[in-house]
C-alpha cells in the first residue's frame, strides 16, 4: 500500500478482516450448531428405542423358542443332535412360540401349524437369526440340510 493512500482507503482495509472473521463464524456456527444438535437427538434417542436381546440367547446347534415376545418366559430348546434334518418337529406339548432363536447352524423353517401344513404361516430363518417378535404363534420347525 503506498503513504498516499486516504484515510477512507485505510479504515475499508482495516474493517475487512474483522467483517471477514465474523462471517467466516456466522457460517461455522449454522452448520456446526445443528449437527451437534442432531448428534445430541442421536445420543439421547438411541437408549431406549431397542434394547438388543442378551448375547448367547441359544446354545449353538440349537433352536430356542419362548413363550412371549422378546425373549421372555421359560426357553424352550430344541437340540440339533437329537433332530431328523428336514422333518417336521413340533415344540413342547402346548408351546406356542411368540420369539425364537436359531443356533443350529442350518436354515429352520418355523411353521404356524404343528404339522408344518404350508396352508398355514410359515417362513424360514438362517441360522443366527434371532426373532424377538414372530407375526404368528410358531408351533413346529424343520431344521434343513443346506
Amino acid at each position: 500500500m503506498s503513504k498516499c493512500a486516504s484515510p477512507a482507503a485505510s479504515r475499508r482495509i482495516a474493517i475487512r478482516p474483522s467483517a471477514r472473521r465474523g462471517a467466516w463464524r456466522s457460517g461455522l456456527r449454522r452448520i456446526v450448531v445443528p449437527v451437534l444438535s442432531v448428534l445430541a437427538a442421536i445420543a439421547v434417542g438411541a437408549g431406549g428405542a431397542y434394547a438388543a436381546p442378551p448375547g448367547n440367547l441359544c446354545p449353538a446347534g440349537s433352536f430356542c423358542s419362548w413363550p412371549e415376545e422378546n425373549f421372555a418366559g421359560q426357553a424352550h430348546e430344541v437340540g440339533l443332535q437329537a433332530t431328523s434334518l428336514e422333518q417336521c418337529v413340533r415344540l413342547q406339548q402346548g408351546m406356542e412360540a411368540r420369539s425364537f432363536a436359531n443356533s443350529t447352524g442350518h436354515p429352520v423353517t418355523v411353521y404356524q401349524d404343528p404339522d408344518c401344513d404350508t396352508e398355514a404361516e410359515f417362513s424360514t430363518y438362517p441360522t443366527g437369526s434371532q426373532n424377538p417378535r414372530a407375526t404368528y404363534v410358531a408351533r413346529a420347525i424343520k431344521i434343513w440340510s443346506h
